[in-house]
């Protein structure tokens, strides 16, 4: 029944849909990770976790007859480039901070989207548009508060993730509506295991001074003895994040990027919401106007947009 409802709806519609379930999985899961992150480094928690995932992804190709193997391997390869590299920033720095708050972060995707299709498709910035890039701004300075004595290099990490993941999303709606959802997902779910691995390796043969593995051992930890236990939480975070990152992505293929940015907020509900039940953590109030600007900046960005007619 819910299929044949999703069927019968306008295809942007059927994105958005897709893409607020998707991203509310997405905030779950991503609350798990915190289960785990005292155990091992962001490198091999990734490596772990697309270990399941990619059986789970060649599962559901071979029981629906869809390829996993791209056929536009270009576009592909460049959305992975973005995709792996904001999803390694973000998580890297998730047990640093609340996970709403580096949500916050990685949401200023909206106005990455922004400013990448002006300067990269030479699209009209007006005065709406301006407004809701200085308010987003002023929106991520309250949440990572620069200058505060608890603020550091690494909490401006969700933001270079979100740049990022704005790639990622304008690449997937203009080259690569007609690829298999599995493709892009599979290509994904692959790099970051085997950038998860090289990092590790890396940080295994060349460890980091002791000062920085203190200030974040997550992101700079080599490889790591675990337990079964650990296998499987990551179980659990694999199945979440694959159902996820499959409809997320067909979400993309739907509707353009910039209208479908508005739903991403939805991530900021569910981890806000999971992290409260599950760890009791809720952001500071200048957090929360922080995040509420960012929001808002992101919702007028859209609604410009969608102003065709004018000159914006």
């Amino acid at each position: 029944m819910i299929l044949a409802w999703l069927e019968s709806i306008h295809p942007a519609k059927r994105g958005a849909v897709l893409l607020v379930c998707g991203i509310s999985v997405f905030g779950f899961s991503d609350n798990l990770t915190l289960l785990v992150s005292d155990q091992v480094g962001v490198g091999q928690f990734h490596f772990s976790r697309s270990l399941f995932a990619m059986l789970m992804v060649a599962f559901l190709g071979r029981a629906f007859g869809v390829t996993v193997i791209p056929k536009y391997w270009k576009p592909v390869l460049a959305r992975t480039v973005f995709m792996v590299t904001a999803v390694l920033l973000y998580f890297a720095v998730m047990p640093m901070m609340p996970i709403a708050e580096a949500g916050a972060g990685l949401f200023t995707s909206p106005i990455f989207v922004l400013l990448f299709s002006a300067l990269l498709f030479k699209e009209r910035i007006g005065w709406r548009r301006i407004i809701a890039v200085i308010m987003g701004t002023c929106g991520v300075l309250l949440v990572f508060k620069p200058g505060n004595e608890g603020f550091s290099i690494y909490h401006m990490l969700p933001v270079m993730a979100g740049a990022c993941y704005a790639m990622g999303s304008i690449i997937t709606f203009r080259h690569l509506r007609d690829e298999s959802p599995l493709a892009i997902l599979m290509s994904f779910i692959v790099s970051i295991g085997v950038c998860g691995a090289v990092v590790t390796t890396a940080f295994t043969i060349l460890p980091v001074p002791s000062e920085l593995l203190d200030q974040a051992p997550f992101l700079f930890k080599g490889w790591q003895i675990v337990d079964d236990l650990f296998w499987l939480w990551i179980l659990l975070i694999a199945v979440g994040a694959s159902v996820a990152l499959s409809l997320m992505t067909k979400a993309y293929q739907l509707a353009e990027t910039s209208y479908l940015a508005i739903y991403e907020y939805a991530y900021l509900i569910s981890v806000g919401l999971f992290g409260w039940i599950f760890w009791g953590i809720i952001p500071g109030i200048m957090s929360i106007i922080g995040i509420i600007l960012i929001v808002f900046s992101g919702v007028l960005i859209v609604i410009a947009q969608q102003r065709p007619k004018e000159k914006i």
